[in-house]
């Protein structure tokens, strides 16, 4: 859903006068139902608008001009956070990247907290309300931007935040956050994690692995290996070379259990596995 739609549905919502779960359900038939036939009417927002320029931003092909673009978007109206993170992901400078972006979340935050966003009944929700979505996005990107500079104290406490903020965690950020105690070798934080989210894929069992191979508690490293190849048997494949890459997944995706979940991990958390030159001597051994 778009800010135009979004904002249109609110509106319609609330003159609707629905309040039981029945009536919102009804409201939002018939809304569709009126918005399909073109039957809706709304005046663009200085918000819409610049949601239009971001548009343009991401469709040109000159960079120059997406940044432009995204800068006009931004200066229409700040409430369009998603520029912001546009023009951060621009941006290749690490030191200027890292200004834009906190910068921006910074106005952002000021700008949630005055509407009552970090009230204690938003708090835990945030990807589930439709304001505050590019913000934990945006903390995101802030954690993955201090990772990949070896920042690691950091981009834990950012992570730890984002899931302070959403706890079904729809962007992540667990992951990442495991893959960083593993750096810095906290085991119980990593535990409970772990424990909390009770998953069995690459992204929490690598790390896992990892912990205990860095403490030389082997057995314990070979029980998460296990686990691993129980997964994905493709994994302990890949660092045979003997591992066929999957036609049956779109570029860009991935799916668990198969070689694009490897190819995935070794590309998006190599600010860990580029601090472990030997683990395959270990993998490959077990």
């Amino acid at each position: 859903m778009d800010n135009k739609m979004n904002n249109m549905l609110n509106k319609f919502i609330e003159e609707s006068g629905a309040t039981t779960k029945e009536e919102l359900n009804k409201a939002l038939q018939e809304f569709m139902m009126k918005y399909n036939a073109g039957e809706i009417e709304y005046e663009n927002t200085p918000l819409d608008a610049a949601y239009e320029l971001l548009d343009q931003a991401r469709n040109t092909k000159s960079k120059a001009t997406a940044k432009k673009l995204a800068q006009e978007a931004y200066e229409k109206c700040s409430d369009c956070f998603e520029a912001i993170l546009f023009l951060a992901n621009l941006e290749q400078n690490s030191i200027k990247r890292e200004k834009i972006l906190d910068d921006g979340l910074e106005k952002e935050k000021q700008r949630l907290q005055k509407e009552g966003y970090f009230k204690k009944d938003s708090i835990g929700i945030f990807y589930g309300i439709f304001e505050t979505r590019p913000y934990i996005r945006g903390l995101y990107y802030k954690a993955l931007f201090l990772l990949n500079d070896g920042k690691y104290k950091l981009g834990r406490d950012v992570c730890k935040e984002i899931l302070r903020l959403n706890q079904n965690d729809n962007t992540g950020a667990r992951y990442l956050l495991m893959a960083t105690y593993a750096i810095l070798e906290e085991e119980q934080a990593m535990l409970k994690l772990f424990k909390k989210y009770e998953e069995n894929g690459l992204e929490m069992l690598f790390p896992l692995m990892v912990l205990y191979y860095k403490q030389e508690n082997y057995q314990k490293a070979s029980d998460y290996l296990s686990k691993i190849n129980k997964a994905n048997p493709e994994f302990i494949k890949f660092f045979k070379g003997t591992m066929k890459e999957s036609m049956d997944v779109l570029p860009g995706h991935y799916q668990k259990g198969n070689s694009s979940e490897v190819l995935m991990y070794f590309d998006n958390y190599d600010f860990l596995t580029d601090t472990l030159p030997n683990i395959s001597d270990f993998i490959l051994k077990k």
